[in-house]
């Protein structure tokens, strides 16, 4: 984009081109802010918010440029063409080193601001062809950062994913000689964040998916690496300790994620559950830090993760908060072998997000029945091994509560509506002084 005034006319349409698309995506980050507000997600409300204000912003000040008079046009100056230019000259660079450091070494910082160059720059939509095959992928990621290339909702969606998928071919039985493909439905192997997110109350079956990350190999990775590398060698300039990590071992990228839809006004932040949801027959492969099958917040009943083939470079293969009951069995790795114990976590619920409280136990009162909807309780999840349940473990770094009454818990969350960690611990804190919970010290 344009940094300073210009008579091109080629410029003029570019910045006019991006003026009418940050408008659209204001016009639709108010519409999702205000559908927000009508459910009382007042957190999802305040990221419209800002979305739909950024966007604005960045708008008005293209049309100032745009209708700012034209100075005097002088010649151009031959330009100086190197390989490499001077790192400290390029702003970009150090400005997001800076940044990078001041933040303490944030990955999540530096891999954003990156992402946003490449998408804004040489990936933006005046220059990615509609008709490119990762045209859609890079959209998704430019409007929303943390979009994943597929939404679930119900199992309408779920089938209906499958049907639009190619069945495997000859290449990928090639690739994984062991596992039988057949019958499998290919995704698309270019993802930047998640592949799928199952933001559901349940009911879903995810299956026959071959969910394959290339992505780690793609040229998009390569041109984040880029810059990954001039940042890396200037923070060496300056003598500082942080490095970003390459594309490869980029956190939050998902296969799967598991998120419940809002129930009764409460969302997955205060523990609302998802219900009867089957992840089987897939196959999933990531030499990078794809998280396989993955969900850190809310509570899942009758969950059950069966039959998969899973092989990533990440920590997470399968890793769950809040899991009451169901399975994980029967689960390989590519090799067609059992996947091994190691890959396998199970977590406590997880409440207020980054606010980092867990559940490690339930009290229900004696009226609730283990068949009624607002009973919550860890029960043994068959196949996974006791060394391998952290439910009722104290999480380092986290407030961890027993004995926590649920229902009392909803009814003070739908009265008070936290949104910050501090606001999180206020809700716990008042919940124990009225005997509903119990802090773990």
């Amino acid at each position: 984009m344009p940094q300073t005034i210009t008579t091109s006319t080629d410029d003029r349409a570019v910045v006019k081109a991006k003026i009418l698309e940050l408008n659209r995506l204001a016009l639709d980050a108010d519409t999702r802010m205000r559908a927000s507000l009508k459910v009382s997600n007042t957190a999802s409300a305040y990221v419209w918010r800002d979305r739909r204000d950024s966007y604005n912003a960045e708008s008005k000040r293209l049309t100032d440029w745009l209708n700012a008079p034209a100075p005097r046009p002088v010649p151009a100056p031959t330009p100086v063409i190197t390989p490499q230019p001077a790192i400290s000259s390029n702003n970009f660079i150090t400005t997001t080193a800076d940044a990078f450091n001041a933040s303490g070494g944030s990955q999540d910082y530096a891999h954003n601001a990156i992402l946003k160059a490449l998408l804004d720059g040489e990936y933006s939509s005046s220059s990615i062809p509609a008709n490119d095959a990762k045209a859609a992928a890079y959209d998704i990621v430019r409007q929303n950062n943390g979009s994943p290339l597929h939404w679930i909702r119900n199992q309408a969606q779920s089938q209906a994913l499958n049907n639009s998928l190619p069945h495997p071919g000859s290449a990928d039985q090639r690739r994984f000689p062991t596992l039988n493909t057949r019958g499998l439905h290919a995704g698309e192997t270019f993802f930047i964040r998640d592949f799928m997110q199952v933001y559901s109350s349940g009911n879903i079956t995810i299956g026959n998916l071959m969910i394959v990350d290339d992505t780690v190999y793609s040229e998009f990775a390569q041109d984040f690496n880029r810059l990954v590398n001039s940042i890396n060698e200037y923070q060496k300039q300056q003598g500082r300790p942080y490095r970003v990590f390459p594309f490869l071992r980029m956190a939050h990228r998902d296969a799967v994620q598991l998120i419940p839809g809002i129930s009764d006004g409460i969302n997955q932040f205060g523990g609302a559950v998802m219900n009867n949801v089957s992840v089987t027959g897939n196959l999933i492969y990531s030499d990078g830090a794809l998280q396989g099958v993955f969900a850190t917040d809310g509570a899942f009943r009758n969950l059950h993760i069966r039959s998969n083939s899973l092989q990533i470079g990440g920590e997470h293969t399968i890793s769950i908060n809040g899991m009451l009951s169901g399975s994980i069995l029967g689960n390989t790795d590519i090799n067609n072998r059992p996947l091994a114990d190691s890959k396998i976590a199970l977590y406590p619920l997880r409440l207020g997000g980054g606010a980092n409280i867990y559940v490690l136990g339930f009290s229900n009162k004696a009226s609730i029945r283990s068949t009624d909807a607002r009973y919550y309780q860890y029960e043994a999840i068959l196949g996974v091994p006791a060394t391998r349940d952290f439910r009722q473990q104290v999480i380092p770094n986290g407030t961890c509560y027993r004995n926590v009454d649920m229902v009392e818990l909803l009814t003070l969350l739908k009265g008070q509506y936290p949104q910050t960690p501090a606001q999180w611990q206020a809700v716990m804190v008042e919940l124990s002084q009225r005997g509903f919970a119990q802090v773990v010290s």
